[in-house]
């Protein structure tokens, strides 16, 4: 049945079956929720539950699904249906797959992969959650060029980029239904410039950063965001991150008019300022709160956090 779902450029749709008797749910997940693969149940008689969540754009969607043990795929005769050749990166958050797409390889948790919609693919899953950003064949074809015979079932390199893409995907998954419709809009977009900067980079060695500038810096402040508490976190490794050279993470900075480092100060400031409000860190000392942030002593801290917020960190922890 449907959970919520609005109209808006932007909107959230979360399906579930509950509430669908059990007999009929899995022709319900098959002939009503899903538009690109047929879905069944391993074993007959066996109960079927499911949820999907789907941000959708014009030419990209975020998508989670979690279901229970599932055949699924898609035959020669429904890869050419009408805007059903898209090309999806798919995260496999837990459970186990074997996928046979251009070749048969097993899957674990953790395993991001590619799956080109317009070729066939099966795949046997088990017990499952798994998230994706999908693609417009169009705007892949911008990127690469027209010849994307090798995407097919290509497990994609955990280091990187990548990297950085699997907890940007996961994290606008879970938190999309606390966001607003213009939120999940800007986080979508930067998951696809940020996707179409690795098959770029796959192919080319390097993403170009005039057409993929966007997504490689939605990256590093994500990058920043993590590791920011790391008080050796340096432009280099940032660059490196993201897989791109400290000369091009300055210019994408500079785009925005901030530097590199005025961002890791601010990212840092944020953090302690997070804690200096949370239950959980009350009985931390003001220098823990400053170690912990990623700076090396407390008067430089507190001289900042003065500059940037109008009070000293004791004062904002009395509220």
């Amino acid at each position: 049945m449907l959970v919520q779902a609005s109209q808006a450029y932007g909107r959230l749709v979360d399906l579930t079956t509950d509430g669908v008797a059990a007999r009929e749910r899995i022709d319900y997940w098959r002939d009503v929720v899903l538009r690109r693969t047929r879905p069944e149940v391993p074993e007959r008689g066996q109960s079927f539950q499911a949820h999907l969540r789907r941000i959708v754009l014009a030419e990209v969607e975020l998508i989670e699904h979690a279901a229970g043990a599932v055949v699924s795929g898609r035959s020669p005769g429904r890869t050419r249906f009408d805007g059903g050749d898209d090309i999806a990166f798919e995260l496999l958050r837990y459970g186990t797959s074997r996928l046979t797409h251009n070749g048969q390889r097993k899957l674990r948790a953790g395993d991001l992969y590619l799956v080109d919609y317009a070729r066939p693919f099966k795949t046997e899953l088990t017990r499952h959650r798994a998230s994706g950003i999908v693609l417009s064949r169009r705007r892949v074809r911008e990127a690469l060029g027209d010849d994307l015979s090798a995407l097919a079932g290509r497990r994609v390199p955990a280091r990187g980029l990548a990297a950085v893409l699997r907890a940007h995907m996961t994290t606008t998954l879970d938190e999309a239904p606390h966001m607003t419709a213009q939120d999940r809009v800007v986080a979508t977009n930067a998951a696809a410039e940020m996707a179409l900067a690795i098959l770029q980079a796959g192919r080319f060695g390097a993403a170009d950063p005039d057409q993929f500038g966007e997504g490689l810096y939605q990256a590093a402040c994500a990058v920043i965001d993590r590791a920011c508490a790391d008080q050796d976190l340096s432009p280099d490794r940032i660059a490196l991150s993201v897989g791109c050279s400290r000369a091009t993470l300055y210019r994408l900075f500079a785009r925005h008019d901030r530097s590199v480092a005025a961002a890791v100060w601010q990212a840092r400031l944020e953090r302690a300022l997070r804690m200096l409000c949370s239950a959980e860190s009350i009985a931390m000392t003001i220098s823990d709160v400053a170690l912990l942030s990623g700076f090396t002593d407390v008067p430089t801290f507190t001289r900042m956090f003065k500059r940037r917020y109008g009070k000293t960190p004791r004062e904002a922890r009395l509220g």
